[in-house]
């Protein structure tokens, strides 16, 4: 679910607007694309996350670095803009079609002596794309309207990364062991007390901001879970949950 973003030019913006729901408003730019417009309220390592906004399929075609090196002063003052998190609107795109990335332990590519959590490319599905032409037309039209300039996630625009928001997975409910790892109670097959309540137990992406999925999710569990601790007083559970 790649996101774009805008940075308004007004180094006073008006209003105080970054307080409220982090989602502000949403919409379907297509029949198979999903966008919402956030309040960003996340640290100042998002500053070095940005630049310009490109397009391409190809990564290696897409030119983000030359455009880096034709406006250095341009990324500068970005990157050092005032009132930053005030000025920035972030766009959550999501689709409903068949792709896939996986996690997986591996190698840190800078501590190569620790392992850590990895992405990797699904198998046997299409790679989660970190170009949506719907994206970067959102972002354009946005600017435009409020006087600003459109931009990419780096990582997605130089390292041909897909950037996701929420991840999903690992812990799917299944009907037994053997085709999941939560019961629709969401406790882990083969442990009892162990439950796991967040967006690990949805198998698959929804193709729209899964908040209000894993929100219901949790609710229907936790008056389950009330239920049967009102009949067995006595029970105990470790919940995980991100």
């Amino acid at each position: 679910m790649p996101r774009r973003l805008s940075l308004r030019q007004q180094e006073h913006p008006g209003p105080e607007y970054t307080r409220g729901p982090t989602i502000s408003s949403e919409f379907y730019p297509d029949e198979a694309t999903h966008v919402t417009q956030n309040r960003y309220v996340g640290g100042w390592h998002m500053r070095l996350q940005l630049g310009p906004l490109v397009d391409g399929d190809d990564p290696a075609r897409r030119a983000a670095l030359a455009e880096l090196g034709r406006h250095p002063i341009r990324q500068l003052r970005l990157m050092t803009a005032r009132n930053f998190v005030e000025r920035l609107s972030a766009f959550t795109v999501m689709q409903n079609v068949e792709n896939e990335i996986r996690l997986v332990m591996d190698r840190s590519p800078v501590r190569p002596w620790r392992r850590v959590l990895r992405s990797r490319t699904g198998e046997g599905v299409p790679a989660a794309p970190s170009y949506l032409p719907q994206a970067n037309e959102v972002a354009r039209r946005f600017a435009e309207s409020v006087g600003g300039r459109p931009l990419n996630l780096l990582l997605e625009s130089v390292g041909g990364k897909s950037i996701t928001a929420h991840v999903l997975g690992g812990a799917a409910m299944g009907a037994d062991a053997s085709g999941g790892v939560i019961d629709t109670d969401h406790q882990v097959f083969g442990h009892p007390g162990l439950v796991v309540v967040d967006g690990a137990a949805i198998p698959a992406h929804v193709g729209v901001n899964p908040s209000l999925t894993i929100t219901a999710m949790a609710e229907r569990f936790a008056a389950r879970y009330r239920a049967r601790r009102a009949a067995q007083p006595d029970q105990t559970s470790t919940i995980g949950a991100s």
